[in-house]
């Protein structure tokens, strides 16, 4: 183990021994990661991570200060109640043991890395002061994230899932001039009564203007979220580079092998899509600037039950926007119908978020899209 300050897209694992095999697999992968087991100090809780691994007991640890990091819980059973729990507690993925391990290698890449085919659709931590208009009343709230399709704000003031707002981001974040984005609450929590409410939010009729604005907003913030002054306003002359001061604190961290390329796992987590709502005829994945509508795809869908992954065709159907991009298997065989079928039964992971039995199917793209005559 070294000693130094934690590279922006360090995992943090907590666990009390069950989660040994995913401490292999960061390992082997060369990815900079910091163990704990047990008891957690407030600096792992300041430290800023891009991914953070647990197990269902130790997720109630993680309360972080700050904007969260993506969130992974691996358990050993499965439960309503338990789903409840970790969607309350903002968990983006529940993964069910048994899982295939190339399965979770590559919903790990997926949640640290963004290589250059989705810098465009990335979403960056901002954490600064924001208002948002609900009808004719303004109400003031944190920004916490910001992605081309949608943000999460966090706020005194609760708001309906599927109602409309208007998102005002003020000239002091934006660097330049004000501006407001019209967006519909997708989903709407509170982490436990009498606290902040969170809202996410997907954008709708992004002109050119808006998205180039949002998007110049994303850059800014590229390398780091937003510093706040003691009033809790963002200052005027904040940079895009400037990192709070709890970001700094020494973590152990363990190091990669030398010579490792984090370019060559950039190039392959590229190519991971998490596929959602998945059956027989397809499944929805977020957008990728690698698929067009109308094209073929070779995909490899991770089945616990095989030792190889299920080798399919997909054609890309139709673009939903912020809702993802529909696929649609076709030239099964009656092999890959029986697989996929056992694949339905046993999905390796779960989305605590998108409700009670929505499950999430790790595959990658195998081949470039070829355009379809």
């Amino acid at each position: 183990m070294g000693t130094g300050a934690a590279p922006r897209q360090a995992t943090l694992l907590v666990h009390d021994g069950e989660l040994a095999d995913v401490r292999a697999l960061l390992a082997e992968l060369g990815l900079p990661f910091a163990e704990r087991r047990g008891a957690l100090a407030q600096s792992d809780l300041e430290q800023r991570w891009g991914l953070a691994i647990a197990t269902p007991r130790r997720i109630a640890l993680l309360k972080f200060p700050g904007p969260s990091p993506a969130c992974i819980a691996i358990c050993d059973r499965d439960s309503r109640t338990l789903r409840t729990s970790l969607r309350r507690s903002g968990i983006e993925l529940m993964v069910r043991r048994p899982v295939h391990r190339a399965a979770l290698r590559g919903l790990i890449l997926h949640a640290l890395y963004r290589g250059p085919e989705r810098r465009r659709d990335a979403r960056v931590a901002i954490g600064a002061p924001v208002g948002f208009r609900r009808g004719l009343r303004r109400h003031r709230a944190i920004l916490a994230d910001l992605s081309l399709g949608g943000c999460r704000l966090v706020s005194e003031r609760a708001v309906r899932e599927g109602r409309h707002i208007a998102l005002l981001v003020p000239s002091e974040l934006s660097g330049g001039s004000a501006f407001g984005v019209r967006a519909r609450v997708l989903r709407a929590w509170q982490e436990r009564e009498g606290g902040d409410h969170h809202l996410s939010a997907s954008f709708e009729g992004l002109g050119e203007r808006k998205r180039a604005l949002v998007r110049a907003l994303i850059q800014r913030f590229a390398e780091g979220p937003a510093v706040l002054d003691a009033q809790g306003a963002a200052p005027r002359d904040a940079s895009p580079d400037a990192q709070p001061a709890a970001a700094q604190a020494p973590v152990p961290i363990a190091a990669a092998p030398p010579g490792r390329r984090d370019v060559s796992l950039d190039d392959q987590a590229a190519r991971v899509l998490l596929g959602r709502e998945i059956s027989i005829g397809g499944m929805r994945v977020d957008r990728d600037a690698l698929l067009r509508v109308g094209q073929d795809v070779r995909l490899a869908l991770h089945v616990a039950s095989l030792d190889a992954p299920l080798v399919v065709t997909a054609r890309v159907h139709r673009d939903e926007g912020a809702r993802g991009m529909v696929l649609r298997f076709h030239a099964l065989s009656p092999d890959d119908t029986r697989h996929l079928t056992a694949l339905l039964d046993a999905l390796p992971a779960l989305d605590p978020s998108a409700g009670s039995d929505s499950g999430v199917v790790v595959s990658e793209i195998l081949e470039p899209a070829q355009a379809v005559a």
